[in-house]
This record gives C-alpha cells, structure tokens and sequence, in this order.
C-alpha cells in the first residue's frame, strides 16, 4: 500500500495524522498515513529510499522545512519566495516540493476581507518562516499595505526584498512607530511563538495598551492555547479572532489535494482534531 505521513522532530504533538487519517478514510483513498520522527541526519536515506518504502508524498513540520530542500529537485514558485517547503510528493522518480502555509492562510481569511484584500492595512507580527508564508499569501492576491514589525530589522527587510514590486515596511518591534500601523490596521497577523502556552513567553498579548480599532481582524496562527493572550486583547478591543486552527486545517486540505488529486471537506479534518 502506497504511504503518506509527516516529516519532524518532535512531531508527537502533531495534530496532522489525526486530520489526514480522517481525511483518507472520508475519501476512499488506499493511502496509509504514518509519522517520520527521525534525526536530521536520517533524512538523506529518507529521502533516497522514498519508491523502496512506497511513499509518495508527505507534509513536512519544524525542524525540517528548510532542510528538505536539498533533497528537492523541482520546486514550485511559493517555495523559493518562502523558502520553505511544507509539502513533497514523488513524480516519476523526481521529489517535488511545494508549500501550502500561504494558502491556509489566505483560505482561513473572513470573505470580507479577501475580497478587499487589494485596500486592507495589514500588519505582520514576526519574520520567520511563517511570516514569508503569510506574506506570500497577501502579496499574491494583490495585498500591498503591508508593514512587518520584528524584533530584528534586517530579518523583516530580508523578506520586503523579495518583493519589488510593493514597498512593505519593515519596522522594529521598539519603534513607537509601530503603534501607529497597529492602529490603523485592519488586520494584525502574529507569526510568532509569544502567546504560545509552551513557548517563551505564554503571557504575553504583543500589542497589549495599544488602541487597535474595533472592526480590526486578529489572525494568531497558534493554536495552543485556542484563545492567546493577543486574540484575547483584539477580542476585548471588539475585534474579530482567528486562532491558528484553521490555517492547519486549510494548508492540509491543499495539500493533500496536490498529492491525490481529491479535496476533503473542511468540516471531515475539523471534527478530526476537535475530538
């Protein structure tokens, strides 16, 4: 029987076997689904052994997004803007890599604001590999009032470089200037671990004392706990929340719609992981 799974370290935690399992199954798929938690020094006969072992594909989680790249040898457009790939599958011998994280992201978006996408204000919390995914997806549906706000300057601009068309500002996270894009924006974006119930820093709301407006959308791709100590801050603000939920959900539908072909309904992989 053909085999997809999930590619990290740790990867005990992972919600995905649970959610394409169900998936699977909802689909008629003859896919096994199983869990690759090896060493980084594994990967190589991993990756080399792919036909042997009848795997076709898989998602791949921290740490490995980047450090599968070398065993790619075809990668879509996303992949080099991100940098990352989440998803591989095998065609004809040949490993492609794609990334599906900016799609979770712009999927999980309220219609209100996709469709208004070109005029938002957005603010990106963070300059990590998520943030280049979330980034990704604004930019490619025609977002372009877009400011970064990181601990580190050079890391945001890193990312605005990439896209010449648009001028993203990139501002430090001690600028007071950054209140006033908090401010004004109609949605804020953490890609950060703060707020993370097992992170550094669990307590901490990002933008706490800051007046954010009360029709700004907060979107925290955590999601443990469910309602951060930031989505709590908008939410008290009269803001509206989305946790990092369905951003899991929507990059694994599209993901697994790239190695199968088949769409699994949203509501199968939710029911999946909320039980």
């Amino acid at each position: 029987m053909n085999k997809i799974g999930v590619l990290g370290n740790p990867i005990s935690h992972s919600l995905s076997p649970a959610m394409h399992t169900k998936a699977i199954e909802h689909l008629g798929l003859e896919l096994k689904f199983e869990k690759w938690e090896l060493e980084e020094k594994d990967l190589h006969d991993f990756f080399t052994q792919l036909d042997k072992n009848q795997i076709i594909g898989g998602c791949i989680t921290v740490p490995y997004k980047e450090t599968v790249l070398s065993f790619i040898s075809s990668r879509d457009e996303s992949v080099e803007y991100i940098g990352a790939a989440n998803w591989f599958k095998v065609v004809e011998g040949n490993i492609q890599g794609f990334n599906t994280d900016h799609l979770g992201f712009i999927n999980s978006l309220p219609s209100e604001l996709l469709n208004n996408i070109k005029d938002i204000r957005v603010v990106v919390i963070g300059a990590g590999g998520s943030s280049k995914a979330v980034i990704h997806g604004l930019v490619s549906n025609g977002c372009s009032n877009i400011t970064i706000i990181n601990r580190t300057l050079q890391n945001a601009k890193k990312i605005s470089k990439k896209y010449k068309n648009i001028s993203i500002n990139s501002i430090i996270l001690t600028d007071q200037l950054k209140i006033r894009y908090i401010e004004e924006a109609d949605l804020i974006v953490n890609t950060t671990t703060l707020g993370m119930s097992t992170g550094p820093d669990p307590d901490n709301a990002i933008i706490q004392n800051i007046p954010v407006k009360n029709t700004v959308t907060g979107i925290d791709l955590v999601y443990a706990p469910v309602q951060t100590p930031f989505l709590k801050y908008v939410k008290g603000l009269g803001g509206t929340t989305i946790n990092g939920i369905p951003v899991l959900i929507n990059q694994g539908i599209a993901g697994l719609n790239w190695i199968t072909g088949l769409s699994c309904p949203y509501k199968i992989m939710k029911d999946a992981i909320s039980s």
